[in-house]
């Protein structure tokens, strides 16, 4: 089964817009696939969720709750430093890598231009469309 790192961006992006990123999210609530996420990207969705689209907090901590229910937590022991342009962005290299992950799927413009990471793909969420059945 795919092991997936989600960027925080993927999981506004499917919280809020729906599309590609809330079915590949659903995939995972389906046990289709095995989500990995880490501390660091769920602190700065929820601050993203907060601050820019002053999100209710009732339905952050529902977020919260439902995605610790089935993802994998890594708590990364490695500290990375690759992309210089965008420190933060260094935290889902870290959780991909700890969380043994089969790929990262991102918008990030920074992490989408090194296309990979230690035999890691970084794809949009687009790429996945091939793993998606419709209902």
């Amino acid at each position: 089964m795919l092991r997936i790192v989600f960027d925080s961006n993927v999981y506004i992006s499917a919280l809020l817009f729906k599309g590609i990123p809330a079915k590949i999210l659903n995939m995972a609530f389906k046990n289709e696939i095995i989500l990995i996420t880490s501390g660091e990207i769920i602190t700065e969705t929820v601050r993203i969720l907060r601050e820019k689209f002053k999100w209710p907090e009732h339905n952050i901590d529902k977020f919260v709750r439902r995605l610790s229910d089935i993802s994998v937590d890594i708590r990364p022991q490695i500290k990375l430093n690759v992309i210089k342009e965008r420190e933060s962005d260094n935290r889902v290299l870290e959780c991909a890598v700890s969380g043994d992950a089969s790929l990262i799927v991102s918008g990030d413009k920074h992490l989408l231009k090194l296309k990979k990471y230690k035999n890691i793909p970084i794809v949009r969420p687009v790429y996945l469309t091939y793993l998606i059945k419709e209902e």
